[in-house]
């Protein structure tokens, strides 16, 4: 392993990172592919609560399970620059810093806040769905520090 990093704290902070968000998005990817009907009573409740637009639950379903390949081709790149930073060389490492890493780190964030605050829109933005918010912040603030590293691994060329 070649510490691209240059300091051991950051690389592992990456490691973790990485690992967290690759969790995360191959977590929900799996049930969405499968078609978890809570993900798609999310996604009825916000459309109805926020833009007033009913949606059947199968059409609902299916987008879930579309999302959910999106997710997992995440996760998936995810993994490819995990492998790239802890090889610290070649392609792999080149996706690790590449633009479009960051890219997706930031759709990571814009998607973790997304998918947490669907808990509040769905339940017609009752209060006490608050705590979902909070409680899946680590979704978020996770893609967040990734998004961060990422940004470091591009600037220590």
């Amino acid at each position: 392993m070649n510490n691209v990093f240059r300091d051991r704290r950051l690389f592992i902070l990456y490691v973790l990172a990485a690992g967290a968000n690759i969790f995360n998005f191959a977590g929900h990817g799996g049930w969405a592919v499968t078609g978890k009907e809570a993900f798609a009573d999310l996604i009825t409740g916000s459309l109805e609560y926020t833009l007033g637009i009913q949606v059947a639950t199968d059409a609902a379903l299916r987008l879930v399970k579309i999302i959910g390949m999106v997710d997992l081709t995440i996760a998936f790149l995810m993994t490819l620059a995990l492998l790239g930073v802890l090889l610290g060389r070649g392609a792999l490492l080149k996706l690790a810093r590449s633009r479009f890493m960051v890219v997706i780190f930031t759709w990571a964030v814009f998607w973790g806040v997304a998918t947490a605050f669907s808990r509040v829109s769905a339940h017609n933005f009752d209060t006490i769905y608050l705590f979902d918010l909070i409680e899946r912040g680590g979704n978020y603030f996770g893609a967040a520090i990734g998004l961060y590293l990422t940004v470091i691994l591009r600037r220590m060329r």
